[in-house]
């Protein structure tokens, strides 16, 4: 056990906050570890794990810094139809 980073950028980190630290044990995954507001997924943001771009299912260890940010651009989240 030990822990990892979480970094938030964007409006992210004004919803969840800056930066946290998690708990990772053998087999915690991106999923495990990144928080979300409500509504939106994994689809909905880039993940960098250690600055390199990460999938659904990556593991992530003691010492490692998840990075989470909405996509640059593109989508319609929060517009108006």
């Amino acid at each position: 056990m030990g822990k990892a980073r979480v970094r938030y950028f964007g409006f992210l980190a004004g919803e969840m906050g800056r930066e946290v630290e998690v708990e990772v044990g053998d087999g915690a995954r991106v999923e495990d570890v990144v928080r979300l507001p409500e509504g939106m997924s994994l689809d909905d943001v880039v993940v960098l794990v250690n600055g390199v771009a990460a999938k659904k299912g990556q593991l992530v260890r003691p010492g490692d810094v998840v990075s989470v940010m909405p996509h640059i651009s593109g989508g319609t989240r929060g517009l108006p139809a």
